[in-house]
C-alpha cells in the first residue's frame, strides 16, 4: 500500500525498472538499463544545420538539445553554470546559503539491505575497529517509487519555499532567490541541492524553516561563496564523475525523473539572461545527412570548404572529431540555393558574375 509522508494512503504500486544511469566512477558489474531512448535524442548529429553569415555558410551536426543526451548535456551544463555564474556575480552582496534536503527510503517502502562503515576520513572501511559512523544501505527504487519520492519532494520544496516567503514578509524584508537541482545517491534515490540568496540571512536564520523537511534525515544549511556553490552544483549538472578526493561518484538525474520533473529550477531572475549570439546569420536551413555529406557535396560548386577542428583542451583528454564545415563566397551560397526547393532566390551581383 502506497501512503504519503502524512500517513494518509494512496494507491499500490508495481514493481517496474528504475530507468537511471551510473557514471563512469565505480560502475556497476553489469550496465545499468536505460528507458528508451527518444528519437531525437538517438538522431543527435546525424542530421545537418546549414547557416548563412554575410561572408560564408557553415555547415554543422544539427544537435537534439537535451539533457538526455551524452553530448548536448555537456553544452547545456556549461551554458547553465556561465548564466548562474554570472547572476550570482550581479549580486555579490548577497548573503548565499547551500541546502541539502534528502529523503528516507523507509518512506517509500525501501527495505533495509545492510550498513555501511566510514572511518574518520570520510572512506567507506570493511574494518569496525576504524570505523566512526555507519549507514543503512536501502534498496534501489523501482521506477513508481522514484515517481513517488519526486512526487513528495516537489510537494515539500513548495511548501518550504512558501515558509520562506512568509517569513520575509512579516520581517518586511526582500523575498529569497533560489537555484534548485536534483541529484541522485548511488543507491538511486534522489534529494535536493539549493542555493539561496538573501540580503541578511545567514544559514542559522532559516534552519527552522528548513528543519521542518519531513522527507529525510539529513537537512543541511550552510553559509557559502559564490564559487564554492558553482562548484557545489556543476557535478550535478555535467555529470562529473568525480569531485573533491575522488571518493564520491554522481549520478545524473535526468535520465531517471518522471515526465514533468525538471534536473533544475529557479527563482525569477536568478541566472542571469542568455548572452546574444557573436553575429546573427542571415539564413538558417536544416539539411538531411551527415555535415561531411555536404562538406564535400559543396567541392561540386567549386568551393573549398574547411573543416572547423576542436581546440585542444589537454594531452590527457581524447581527441575530439570535427562536428562542423565552413565554405567561403558564391559558391557555398549558391550550394545552399540548390538545397531549397522554395520561392525564387534573389542572386547577390556577385553571384551573376559567378554563374555567367
Amino acid at each position: 500500500m502506497r501512503l504519503n509522508p502524512s500517513g494518509s494512503e494512496t494507491h499500490t504500486h508495481t514493481h517496474t525498472q528504475l530507468v537511471t544511469l551510473r557514471n563512469n566512477s565505480n560502475p556497476p558489474q553489469e550496465a545499468t538499463p536505460l528507458r528508451e531512448s527518444r528519437s531525437y535524442v538517438e538522431d543527435c548529429c546525424k542530421g545537418t544545420l546549414a547557416l548563412q553569415f554575410a561572408d560564408r555558410v557553415a555547415f554543422g551536426a544539427m544537435t537534439c538539445n537535451s539533457w538526455a543526451c551524452p553530448t548536448c548535456r555537456k553544452v547545456k551544463g556549461a551554458k547553465l553554470l556561465n548564466r548562474l555564474h554570472r547572476g550570482m556575480e550581479s549580486r555579490s552582496d548577497l548573503n548565499r546559503i547551500f541546502v541539502t534536503l534528502t529523503i528516507n527510503p523507509a518512506i517509500f517502502c525501501a527495505r533495509p539491505i545492510g550498513k555501511a562503515h566510514w572511518n574518520a576520513q570520510d572512506k567507506r572501511t570493511d574494518d569496525l575497529a576504524e570505523a566512526v559512523r555507519s549507514t543503512t544501505l536501502w534498496s534501489e527504487p523501482d521506477a513508481e517509487q522514484f515517481e513517488w519520492a519526486a512526487e513528495c519532494m516537489s510537494t515539500e520544496w513548495n511548501k518550504l519555499n512558501s515558509r520562506l516567503t512568509r517569513k520575509a514578509a512579516r520581517a518586511g524584508v526582500p523575498v529569497h532567490g533560489y537555484f534548485r537541482v536534483i541529484e541522485l545517491h548511488r543507491n538511486r534515490w534522489p534529494h535536493y541541492h539549493v542555493v539561496i540568496e538573501h540580503p541578511t540571512w545567514k544559514a542559522a536564520d532559516i534552519q527552522k524553516q528548513v528543519s521542518g523537511w519531513p522527507l529525510g534525515t539529513i537537512v543541511q544549511a550552510r553559509d557559502i561563496s559564490v564559487e564554492d556553490a558553482i562548484g557545489e552544483v556543476a557535478p550535478y549538472l555535467v555529470c562529473h564523475e568525480k569531485k573533491g578526493n575522488g571518493s564520491k561518484a554522481y549520478q545524473f538525474a535526468a535520465y531517471a525523473l518522471p515526465e514533468g520533473f525538471r534536473l533544475h529550477t529557479s527563482s525569477k531572475g536568478f541566472l542571469a539572461s542568455k548572452e546574444p549570439p557573436a553575429e546573427v546569420c542571415e539564413v538558417g536551413l536544416p539539411l538531411k545527412g551527415h555535415f561531411t555529406k555536404h562538406h564535400e557535396a559543396v567541392k561540386e560548386f567549386r568551393a573549398t570548404p574547411q573543416l572547423v577542428l576542436e581546440p585542444i583542451q589537454s594531452d590527457k583528454l581524447p581527441h575530439k572529431p570535427p562536428s562542423s564545415s565552413v565554405a567561403y563566397g558564391a559558391p557555398a551560397r549558391l550550394y545552399l540555393m540548390a538545397q531549397v526547393d522554395a520561392e525564387p532566390y534573389l542572386l547577390t551581383p556577385d553571384e551573376e558574375s559567378y554563374l555567367k
